[in-house]
Order: structure tokens, then sequence, then C-alpha cells
């Protein structure tokens, strides 16, 4: 049984294979819906980095959204982890995995980290029960953009 914060009713979305997301054009949406009648909470978001994700304007993110995010316009309603050490700097492949939840601090109702503007954010806002979402590979852009890896994407229902 999940029906509370205390057990809830662990999932983790991970991506079909190896995903090119860093080029203008290669954003890619996948849409979802939690099991009936719970709402979910995303609690992390991991990539294993098999290609320096580059963007000179805005590097590469992973968004877990209501409605999808597109270049100039984005959303990241329930998480954001965008994929750099800065909007323009990406994360290279050492060490390929970088996960969310080990960069923010603190505790409380939202976990963040935000040495530069919205780098990661976390449990941010609750996923509606029996409400369709999306899990969104957001290209980088301006430059020669970049980048590929497997996704993880952690969320609890309950």
């Amino acid at each position: 049984m999940f029906n509370s914060y205390a057990n809830p009713r662990q999932f983790c979305w991970q991506s079909p294979g190896i995903v090119q997301f860093g080029a203008d054009g290669e954003t890619v949406s996948y849409t979802l819906v939690g099991p009936p009648g719970k709402k979910g909470l995303v609690r992390d978001i991991m990539i294993h980095i098999t290609e320096a994700m580059v963007g000179t304007t805005t590097v590469p993110e992973i968004l877990v959204e209501a409605t999808a995010s597109v270049l100039g316009t984005i959303v990241g309603t329930y998480a954001r982890f965008r994929l750099g050490t800065a909007i323009v700097t990406g994360y290279g492949t050492s060490p390929a995995v970088r996960r969310a939840r080990s960069l923010v601090t603190g505790n409380g109702a939202a976990q963040t980290f935000s040495d530069f503007a919205a780098h990661v954010q976390l449990e941010t806002a609750l996923i509606p029960a029996d409400t369709a979402y999306l899990i969104t590979l957001l290209a980088g852009s301006g430059g020669t953009e970049t980048g590929a890896g497997q996704v993880f994407v952690e969320i609890d229902w309950f």
C-alpha cells in the first residue's frame, strides 16, 4: 500500500537508451501518467553523459513539466536540471554520471541549487493525480550544440 508520504511508491523513468538532445531540433518530450489516484513528487534527475553538453547561449536541460518546453519558453513545472556548470558552460563526460540531488543543499519544500539561474529545481510542485506529465530533454542553443546521454528521473507517488 502506498497512501502516504511515509510510504510512497517509487518509480524511476529511464530514457530509451542514449538520447541525443544537444542540438537545435533534437528536443524531445515523453508523455507519462502516474499510478491511478496518486500524486507525484520528483525526487531526483540523473544522466549518464556520453557526449559533452554544449550550447553557447544555453546548455541542454532535463525538465519534468505539465506542458512541453521549447527554446525561449521554459516551463519546468515540477523539476529542472540544467546540464552545465554555468548557463553557457555544459557538463563534460568526466565524471560521466551527474545527479541533481547531489547538488542541492538544505531542506524544505523545494530542493534547489542556484549557482546560476535555475540550475537544479527538485520537488517544486506536485504532479497532479490522473494527469499526464512530460519529461522533456531540451536541446542547448547557440553555437555548435551537442549533448547525449541516458536519463533517469525518480518520482515518488503517494
